[in-house]
C-alpha cells in the first residue's frame, strides 16, 4: 500500500523533496500538498486523520510541532541550507538561496523559558 504524505507549508513541494520522500518511502508515494493556512494543532490533527495521511510534513512554528509530537506525531522535517548563488540552489525564499539536503523526523522539540 502507498504511504501517503500530507505536506502543509505555504511552499510548494520541490523535486528534489519528492524524489527523496520517493526514494524514502517508495516509488508508489503519494503526497498531497495542503498549503491553505492551519487554525491550531487540533486543525492539522484533524486534515492528517481525515486525509488518511501516514506521515506528514509541516512548516509551522516550533511550539506547534512541539504540540504535534506530544500527540504522538512525528513530522517530516526538509533540511535547507543557504547557499551562494552560483553553488547551485532550489528555491529563493525572502531574497535567499537554498538548496535541499534531506529529510530527518522530528521525534521531540523541547523549549525550555526563562524571566527576562
Amino acid at each position: 500500500m502507498a504511504t501517503r504524505i500530507l505536506w502543509l507549508s505555504r511552499h510548494q513541494i520541490l523535486p528534489r523533496q519528492v524524489e527523496e520522500l520517493e526514494r524514502l518511502f517508495g516509488e508508489d508515494t503519494i503526497i498531497v500538498e495542503d498549503p491553505k493556512p492551519f487554525g491550531d494543532v487540533k486543525d492539522i490533527l484533524r486534515r492528517f486523520k481525515k486525509g488518511g495521511f501516514d506521515e506528514m510534513v509541516v512548516v509551522a512554528p516550533l511550539s506547534v510541532i512541539a504540540k504535534l509530537t506530544e500527540c504522538g506525531i512525528q513530522p517530516l522535517y526538509a533540511q535547507m541550507e543557504a547557499v551562494s548563488p552560483n553553488d547551485g540552489y532550489d528555491t529563493i525564499a525572502n531574497g535567499r538561496y537554498y538548496r535541499f539536503v534531506e529529510f530527518k523526523r522530528i521525534k521531540a522539540i523541547k523549549i525550555e523559558f526563562t524571566e527576562v
